[in-house]
């Protein structure tokens, strides 16, 4: 599976409120995974608005993916949607779900997956999860529908992601 990452940009109200308000989708994309996240002004929330998706559903799915720590397939919305729970910060969690989202993602058929968990960061990277991640992605034995997956991170974290990324090939 190759991985393009895809620089996010962001508003300054966007920056300055802490809240993420527009979504750029990715029109290569027939999948996205999410953080199961949809109160307030979220990601999951712009991405939502962006696709013009019924919020009681995208809301009882996220609080239901939170609830069993696993992934929830939204199949009844264009394009797939897959939520990720709120992850705990551990390595063990994070390869857990990755594992998850891979099988998800093969089980609705996703060529391109639009990885979407890190297009906008509040505070600092996650950067042991997303090693971790990027790890599993690598070393994914398996034979897997995914083609690509384009991977949004947060332009204000460019330079970090090219370290983490060197730092996970090895």
């Amino acid at each position: 599976m190759e991985i393009i990452f895809r620089q996010m940009p962001h508003t300054y109200d966007e920056v300055v409120m802490g809240h993420k308000i527009w979504f750029p989708d990715s029109i290569e994309s027939d999948v996205i995974s999410a953080t199961a996240n949809s109160f307030g002004f979220t990601p999951l929330t712009a991405i939502a608005r962006r696709f013009n998706w019924n919020s009681r559903l995208i809301e009882a799915a996220s609080i239901a993916c939170n609830k069993q720590q696993q992934i929830a397939v939204v199949s009844e919305v264009k394009p797939n949607l897959l939520l990720v729970p709120a992850t705990k910060g551990s390595d063990e969690s994070s390869k857990f779900l990755i594992k998850d989202l891979i099988n998800a993602a093969d089980a609705v058929k996703a060529d391109v997956l639009n990885f979407t968990h890190f297009g906008f960061v509040q505070n600092k990277l996650p950067k042991s999860e997303i090693i971790q991640i990027l790890k599993v992605m690598h070393d994914n034995k398996e034979k897997s529908t995914i083609r690509v997956v384009i991977w949004d991170i947060d332009y204000r974290f460019k330079n970090e992601m090219i370290e983490l990324w060197k730092i996970s090939k090895h």
